[in-house]
């Protein structure tokens, strides 16, 4: 048994119907030589002792009053996650968002381990989609990119995987007994471990404010983002948009205008935002503010669960010039990184162990499920507007199952305040876009894709013209 650290248990505590907390990928693939479905279940059941967190079931008290663990899940079945589906043929892009608006949706079952891989068949041209979905809690961005290479090949042919060194063997279901007693021990551990978290937030936000000289100046800050139509309070239902781009193309604007690969797609991101408000009302008169996770994963972390801390930076959609709006967020950008890096602490991950170690889960879950139902999202300041994330993909052709990997669509959750998360991971040349959103607040959302993709374009034009 492992228990749940508190940043995971706090993302299990955070979901709701109207906020699942899971993140998704699409694969599409190119059209199989063979019966794809057998040798998909073959791969993945000779790779599982590769999977860790695949054969890890949840086990919490009945009271929601202790900490909860994660099990080698004695009851595990693959068949309980592997499955077949299909679309009506042709199917094309839109067809295949479709079926995953209704993925997307659906809370994943707690009775098993957290993870569902569907097969979607009866794409045109005879091409298949694998559509994954694994709970945030179980593991991260940067976990789950090293997942896909367990389980993607270099090669149509596969590898040879060798077997386990020890053979896997399920946890024993805990007694009520077992639970009650590790739940006093909970209870009773947790003023010294509220201590510590609050000396330890301290700390770092006083770190913070000496590397930044006491003025951060322009900075992004908690709850100053504007009220757009992108925020308020979620719906449970979801749309998602699948939109690449040649990932040649964001190098060489990269480099014509000395920025990094993150502040292009930054910048293509607050450009297509600037155009979906001019249509839904106008631009707001700030800057937006997105959450830019980062990986806080050290060497030799990779059953840590998540290890992700944060960067706030503004997007300057006030700005009609692209290149005026590319270089204010390679500013912006710059700043930001030198002060999370010299913070010398993880101030998300420190608040979230502040959290669960000064309140029990059930209080927890019944305050989000407080401000889910009363759409406090909705008159509540907000954190920030929408989470972009970029995820470094695998630079070479990869191959599943023996089919070429076209494309991998990522995508992350939405969050109480902010209904939409936009999510890229670049693979074999393509630089591929994940569009998640609230259906009520973001009822178009494949008009940001295609605002992305045109926003590319224009930088790709000037950057030419630069030379």
């Amino acid at each position: 048994m492992i228990r749940v650290s508190s940043l995971d248990a706090g993302m299990l505590y955070a979901e709701t119907p109207e906020m699942p907390m899971h993140t998704m990928g699409v694969l599409l693939l190119e059209a199989p030589t063979q019966p794809l479905f057998a040798v998909l279940q073959r791969v993945i059941q000779q790779r599982l002792h590769l999977l860790a967190p695949f054969r890890r079931r949840l086990v919490e008290d009945p009271l929601q009053l202790g900490d909860p663990y994660w099990i080698e899940d004695p009851g595990f079945s693959l068949e309980n996650h592997l499955r077949r589906a299909a679309i009506p043929s042709p199917g094309g892009m839109r067809e295949l968002a479709e079926f995953v608006d209704d993925v997307a949706s659906r809370l994943l079952d707690r009775s098993k381990p957290l993870w569902e891989l569907q097969l979607v068949e009866g794409l045109e041209s005879g091409r298949v989609a694998v559509v994954a979905k694994i709970h945030h809690a179980a593991m991260d961005g940067g976990r789950l990119v090293a997942l896909i290479g367990v389980l993607l090949d270099l090669t149509p042919d596969g590898r040879s995987t060798p077997p386990p060194d020890i053979e896997w063997r399920p946890d024993q279901e805990p007694s009520l007994l077992w639970l009650a007693a590790d739940t006093a021990r909970a209870l009773a551990t947790k003023p010294l471990h509220a201590l510590r978290a609050i000396a330890d937030v301290g700390a770092t936000i006083l770190a913070g404010a000496r590397s930044a000289g006491g003025n951060r100046g322009d900075a992004a800050r908690l709850f100053e983002a504007p009220a757009t139509p992108l925020n308020g309070a979620l719906s449970p239902q979801r749309s998602v948009a699948m939109a690449d781009v040649a990932f040649d193309d964001v190098k060489a604007i990269k480099n014509a205008f000395g920025t990094t690969v993150n502040d292009v797609v930054l910048s293509a991101s607050c450009g297509t935002l600037r155009s979906w408000l001019l249509a839904h009302g106008g631009v707001p008169t700030r800057p937006l503010v997105a959450n830019v996770p980062v990986t806080v994963r050290a060497e030799g972390e990779e059953e840590a669960g998540n290890r992700v801390s944060m960067i706030l930076v503004h997007l300057p959609v006030q700005i009609e010039e692209p290149v005026s709006r590319l270089m204010a967020i390679r500013a912006e950008t710059r700043r930001a990184k030198e002060q999370h890096g010299d913070a010398k602490g993880d101030l998300f991950r420190q608040t979230t162990d502040l959290l669960t170690s000064v309140m029990v889960p059930w209080l927890l879950v019944h305050a989000v499920d407080l401000h889910a139902r009363a759409h406090l999202a909705d008159r509540l300041p907000l954190f920030w507007n929408l989470v972009i994330s970029n995820l470094p993909g695998p630079p070479v052709p990869l191959y599943l199952a023996g089919a070429k990997v076209l494309r991998i669509y990522p995508f992350g959750p939405a969050q109480q305040g902010s209904g939409l998360n936009l999510t890229v991971m670049s693979t074999a040349g393509r630089l591929c876009l994940g569009a998640m959103a609230c259906r009520r607040m973001v009822p178009d959302v494949e008009k940001i894709g295609m605002g992305f993709v045109a926003e590319i374009a224009l930088l790709k034009d000037l950057a030419d013209e630069k030379h």
